[in-house]
C-alpha cells in the first residue's frame, strides 16, 4: 500500500536521485586519478565524468582548497535542485539533512565573533549545504560583530530552523547545578553567556537536539522511512555517544564534578540506549569504557581500534604518532 501512490509524489525525485547516483566515480575513474602526477592531470582525468565541468572555469594553478570548495558547491547545488522537486514530508526530511551543516556554520560564525573576526573572513569555511538567508547579511563586508550578538542572535533565531535548538541551549547554558532553566533569554545576555561556554560542547548539544528531533520526525512518518532512516539515525546516535565518551577520556569531563555535563550530550535513543548509555554514563577511564561496551562486540572492537589515537592525543603526542592510528571519525 505504501508504494501504490509513491510515483505520484516522489517518482521524479527518485529518478533524479538515481541519475545522480549513476554519476558517482567508479573504479576506473579512481584508477585514472591515481595515476595523475598533478592536480591539472586530475582535472583532465575527470573530463569524461559527471565532474568534467565543475572545474573547467577555474584558472591554473589549481589548488586543493579550490577542488574541495567546488565539490561542496556541486553537492549543495544538486541537493537544492532535488529538494525543489519535493513535496511534504520529503521537503522537511531534506531540511533536516541540511540542519546539521547549519549547526556547523552557526558555531563557526560564533567562534569567529568571539575571536573578533569579521564573518566575511570566514567565508571560505562555510559549508554551502548549511547556508541560510540570514547568512548573506552576516557575511557582508559591512556587518559588524563588535557591537554585540544582538543581530547575530536574532538572525539565528528567525532565519534558521535550528533556532529552537539554539534557544533551548541558551536557556540551560551557564546554569548552576540545581538552578531551574531560564524561561527565556534577552538578546543582551547572549554575548555574556556564549563567552563563558565551550563552543565544542555547544555544538555537541545542538547536534544532540537535532538528532533527537530528526529521529522523532522519521518515526512519526512510519513505514519504510522509520525503518531505514531510523536505523541510520540510531547508528549516528551511538556514534555521537562514543565520540563524546572517547573525547572526554583523560579530560576534566571525565571527573566526577563534570560527568553530568558530559552525560547531558548523550542522545536519548540508539542501539546503546538505554542500557549501554546508562553504563557509559559512569565511565571515567579505558577500563570502565571496555566494561560498558562488553555486551556490544561491534562497538568494543571499534574502541580497541581507536583507543591508541585518543591515548596519543591526550598525552600530547598526536602530531608525532605513528601512521595508521585512526580516530572514530576516520572509521
Amino acid at each position: 500500500m505504501e508504494l501504490s501512490m509513491f510515483n505520484v509524489n516522489h517518482g521524479f525525485c527518485e529518478a533524479v536521485a538515481r541519475g545522480l547516483r549513476s554519476g558517482f566515480l567508479g573504479p576506473e575513474d579512481y584508477r585514472r586519478m591515481g595515476t595523475s602526477d598533478s592536480l591539472e592531470d586530475m582535472r583532465s582525468a575527470l573530463e569524461e565524468t559527471d565532474y568534467g565541468t565543475f572545474l573547467q572555469d577555474e584558472p591554473s594553478p589549481l589548488l586543493v582548497s579550490t577542488i574541495s570548495k567546488k565539490c561542496y558547491e556541486k553537492l549543495a547545488d544538486e541537493f537544492r535542485y532535488l529538494k525543489a522537486q519535493t513535496v511534504e514530508p520529503l521537503t522537511t526530511f531534506m531540511d533536516f539533512i541540511a540542519r546539521e551543516k547549519m549547526i556547523d556554520n552557526v558555531c563557526m560564525i560564533i567562534q569567529g565573533a568571539l575571536n573578533n573576526k569579521a564573518p566575511a573572513e570566514l567565508q571560505e569555511k562555510v559549508h554551502p549545504l548549511g547556508v541560510f538567508d540570514g547568512m548573506k547579511v552576516i557575511m557582508s563586508e559591512t556587518f559588524d560583530v563588535q557591537g554585540g550578538f544582538d543581530d547575530v542572535y536574532r538572525i539565528f533565531l528567525v532565519d534558521t530552523p535550528i533556532g529552537s535548538y539554539f534557544e533551548e541551549y541558551l536557556k540551560v547554558a551557564d546554569m548552576e547545578k540545581d538552578e531551574m532553566p531560564r524561561a527565556g533569554v534577552e538578546t543582551s545576555q547572549v554575548g555574556g553567556i556564549l563567552t563563558k561556554q565551550d563552543l565544542e560542547i555547544m555544538k555537541a548539544t545542538l547536534k544532540k537536539a537535532w538528532l533527537e528531533d530528526f529521529h522523532n520526525f522519521v518515526q512519526g512518518i512510519g513505514g519504510t522511512t522509520a525503518e531505514v532512516m531510523g536505523h541510520m539515525l540510531k547508528m549516528e546516535a551511538d556514534f555521537r555517544v562514543l565520540l563524546v565518551t572517547l573525547n572526554a577520556l583523560n579530560t576534566n569531563l571525565s571527573t566526577e564534578a563534570k560527568l553530568q555535563d558530559r552525560n547531558s550530550l548523550y542522545p536519548s535513543f540508539g542501539y546503546l540506549y538505554p542500557e549501554g548509555t546508562r553504563e557509559l554514563r559512569k565511565v571515567w577511564n579505558e577500563t570502565t569504557v571496555r566494561a560498558a561496551l562488553e555486551p556490544y562486540s561491534k562497538y568494543l572492537h571499534l574502541f580497541d581500534q581507536v583507543k591508541q589515537f585518543y591515548e596519543s592525543e591526550t598525552s600530547g603526542e598526536g602530531r608525532n604518532m605513528q601512521p595508521g592510528f585512526q580516530s572514530i571519525e576516520d572509521l
